[in-house]
């Protein structure tokens, strides 16, 4: 029986449903963008909306990525992470209050748009079945660290002598800890498509043995097969390419070479059952 080696990582999860929350993502990006440049055309403050757009489009291209991949569960979970982003850029935008209590709300507002970003990044977390695990407790504790803070500041609002300005600064410390789990999800996100690189090299290295087995016993029945083992050798080297590139975090190279290399190592099955192989 003839394998199939043209997507490199095996499916995991609904398809449609990944596709589905990619597109969401995608559109409330577009929205996001949109008031954004509305809003800054009119003179107002956009920094922190724009900050949020760059962690969404990061988290939303990784989703592609693990998408193209194969992994759709993961894909899911970080569409609609950045989704949530999106829409968390567009509440910084919210209309203007009295400035008696503008400052107060506002902070109580961003508060809660916090706590929503951290559940989303929980969520994502717990698709992430491949994640090693000390970066999985490194990512939780940034996330439970953050978490507190905003308890912190919470807490500075809802007392007697509320102190507005110190609840700003555990929010602004929650924050940059967010920011922190983010950078670590990044590399978590890069160490997990460096795994399933490896299992699938590690997949074709053993077909690769496989076919030379079989090609030798094809030989010694006096069949000509030096075609088919030079191209196992370039399919070897593709491999050893693709490992080498997934080693410097160059996953696209590395997907392209592996590609090739499973299509090469098709062909030779393909022409080993066509000379001979019982």
């Amino acid at each position: 029986m003839v394998a199939s080696y043209a997507v490199p990582v095996s499916a995991q999860g609904d398809q449609t449903k990944a596709k589905m929350f990619l597109q969401i993502a995608e559109k409330a990006r577009e929205i996001a963008i949109e008031f954004v440049e509305k809003a800054r055309t009119e003179g107002k403050d956009v920094a922190l909306a724009t900050s949020l757009i760059e962690d969404g489009n990061y988290i939303l291209n990784e989703a592609k990525k693990v998408y193209s991949e194969g992994n759709y569960d993961v894909a899911a979970a970080m569409a609609k992470l950045a989704q949530g982003i999106f829409r968390d850029s567009l509440e910084t935008l919210g209309p203007e209050r009295p400035s008696t209590e503008e400052n107060e709300v506002r902070l109580r507002e961003v508060i809660e748009r916090t706590r929503r970003r951290i559940l989303r990044i929980r969520e994502a977390l717990s698709n992430w079945t491949d994640i090693g695990q000390d970066l999985r407790e490194q990512i939780n504790s940034k996330v439970n660290q953050a978490e507190g803070l905003l308890n912190e500041a919470e807490l500075m609002l809802r007392s007697n002598g509320k102190d507005a300005s110190e609840a700003a600064r555990r929010l602004a410390q929650s924050e940059k800890t967010i920011a922190e789990a983010f950078s670590l999800m990044k590399l978590a996100s890069k160490e997990l498509n460096k795994y399933h690189m490896e299992i699938f090299l590690k997949g074709f290295e053993r077909e690769i043995l496989r076919l030379r087995n079989e090609l030798e016993k094809l030989e010694k029945k006096g069949v000509k097969v030096d075609d088919l083992q030079d191209l196992l050798k370039e399919a070897e080297e593709l491999v050893g390419g693709a490992r080498e590139k997934a080693s410097r975090d160059d996953l696209s190279g590395a997907l392209a070479d592996a590609r090739i290399a499973g299509q090469i190592i098709e062909h030779v099955w393909k022409e080993l059952v066509k000379r001979g192989r019982p």
